[in-house]
C-alpha cells in the first residue's frame, strides 16, 4: 500500500491518498476491463509486468515501474491497469502533464473507472497549479463514485490550496465520515477548523486523529496545537488579575448565528474559564502538571457537551458525529488513557511515558473501545 505525497499549504499535512490493496486492484482490472487481454495469449504476461510494476513503485523505484508499465503497455496499449498505474508514477515523479494526459484519455474512455484514476488526475492538476480544473476533476469522480473517501478528502486538498476554506471543511467532513479510520482527514479537519476559530470542533478532530497515530512524526507536530487550543482563552495580567478571552467566531456556529449549526459558544466560555483557574491555583494547593490540566479540563468539557446534548437537540457535523464519542468516553472513564495516549509522541516527557508505561492494560482497554466504536454514517 503506499501514498502518495504531494505540497500543500501550510495549513495542512502532505497530501496522502491510500490506494488500498493496489496488488488486488491490478488483478480485478485485469479481469473486468481486459476484454483485449483477455482474447490475446499476452494476458499474463501482461498481468505480470504490471503486478511488478507495482511492486517496484511500492518500493520507491519509480523510474524501473515506468519501464515496466511501458513494456506492458507496448503488447496491450489499453490496458487501462498499466495505464492508471503510469499515470500515478508520473504524478509521482512530478511529470504531472503526462499523468493528466494520461487520466482524460481514461475518463473519457470509460467514466466508471476506478476512484483512484480520478485522484490521479485532480492531484495531478493541482500540482500543476490548476486548481479549478483540478476541483472539477475531483467532481467528475464523485458523480461516478459518491462514497470514495480518497475523493473527499483530495478534493478538501485542493479547496484549502485554493482558499476554499468552508468547502474544504466539508469536503474532510465526508472524508472522515465515509472512512473514521482516515488519520488525514481528521487532522486536516481539525486544523482547517482551528484556522477558522472553531475551536471545539477542531479539538475533537484532532483528538481523534492523535488516538489513530499517537506515535507518528505527524502527531508530534500536530499535538501543540491542540494544547494550545486547549489552554487558550485566559491570560495572566496582574498579581491577582486575569483577563477571558473568547473571539466572537467561537461563540457563533458555522452559520454565524448563536443557535445555528455546530455552534459551541457555552463550551467555549467553559474552557477559557477552566484555563482561567488553572493560571491561579487556590493558596496552598499543588500546581497540577500541564498534563493533569489537559487531563481534567478535557473531562469536564466531554461532561458539559453531553449534558447540552441532552437538553435540547443539537445539529451540525460536530455535533452529531464526533461529540457523541468523546461523551461516551468521558462516561466510560477513558478520559485518562485519552489524555496520555494522544501525548505519546512526547517521548521526553518522564510524565507522560512512565504513566503509559504503567498503564498498558488500560490505554489498551481504551483502544479496543475506539477501534469498535460505531461511528455515524450519515449526520444531520
Amino acid at each position: 500500500m503506499k501514498q502518495i505525497e504531494q505540497k500543500t499549504i501550510d495549513l495542512l499535512p502532505n497530501r496522502k491518498s491510500f490506494y488500498l490493496m493496489r496488488v488486488l486492484i491490478v488483478l480485478l482490472w485485469s479481469c473486468c476491463f481486459g476484454t483485449v487481454l483477455a482474447q490475446s495469449n499476452n494476458s499474463t504476461p501482461v498481468r505480470e509486468l504490471t503486478q511488478e510494476g507495482v511492486r517496484l513503485y511500492d518500493a520507491g523505484k519509480y523510474n524501473e515501474a515506468i519501464a515496466k508499465y511501458q513494456q506492458a503497455l507496448a503488447a496491450a496499449p489499453k490496458d487501462e491497469t498499466a495505464l492508471s498505474e503510469l499515470a500515478l508514477t508520473y504524478n509521482e515523479l512530478g511529470r504531472n502533464a503526462e499523468a493528466v494526459a494520461i487520466c482524460e484519455k481514461l475518463v473519457k474512455t470509460n467514466p466508471d473507472i476506478d476512484a483512484s484514476v480520478y485522484v490521479t488526475y485532480g492531484n495531478s492538476l493541482d500540482a500543476m497549479k490548476k486548481s479549478k480544473q483540478a476541483n472539477q476533476a475531483y467532481e467528475q469522480g464523485l458523480k461516478r463514485h459518491p462514497d470514495a473517501y480518497s475523493l473527499h478528502y483530495n478534493a478538501g486538498v485542493a479547496q484549502a490550496t485554493s482558499g476554499q476554506i468552508p468547502a474544504s471543511i466539508n469536503s474532510f467532513q465526508q472524508a472522515v465520515a465515509l472512512n473514521p479510520r482516515h488519520g488525514s482527514s481528521h487532522m486536516s479537519l481539525g486544523m482547517m477548523q482551528l484556522g477558522s476559530h472553531a475551536r471545539v470542533p477542531g479539538m475533537m478532530a484532532l483528538g481523534r486523529f492523535l488516538v489513530l497515530e499517537p506515535h507518528s512524526a505527524r502527531a508530534a507536530q500536530r499535538l501543540p496545537l491542540l494544547d494550545q487550543a486547549m489552554s487558550q482563552g485566559a491570560v495572566k495580567t496582574g498579581e491577582n488579575s486575569i483577563s477571558i478571552n473568547i473571539s466572537a467566531e467561537a461563540l457563533q456556529g458555522a452559520n454565524g448565528k448563536s443557535k445555528g449549526s455546530d455552534n459551541f459558544g457555552p463550551a467555549e466560555m467553559l474552557l477559557s474559564i477552566s484555563s482561567a483557574a488553572a493560571l491561579m491555583p487556590p493558596p496552598g494547593m499543588p500546581v497540577p502538571t500541564p498534563i493533569e490540566q489537559f487531563s481534567s479540563r478535557f473531562g469536564k468539557l466531554c461532561k458539559v457537551l453531553g449534558e447540552l446534548d441532552e437538553k435540547e437537540t443539537k445539529t451540525g457535523f460536530t455535533w452529531n458525529y464526533y461529540v457523541p464519542y468523546f461523551v461516551e468516553l468521558e462516561k466510560k472513564g477513558f478520559v485518562p488513557a485519552f489524555t496520555y495516549l494522544v501525548h505519546a509522541s512526547k517521548t521526553d516527557d518522564t510524565e507522560v511515558q512512565q504513566w503509559l508505561a504503567a498503564h498498558p492494560a488500560e490505554v489498551q482497554v481504551f483502544q479496543e473501545w475506539s477501534k469498535n466504536y460505531i461511528w455515524p454514517k450519515a449526520v444531520r
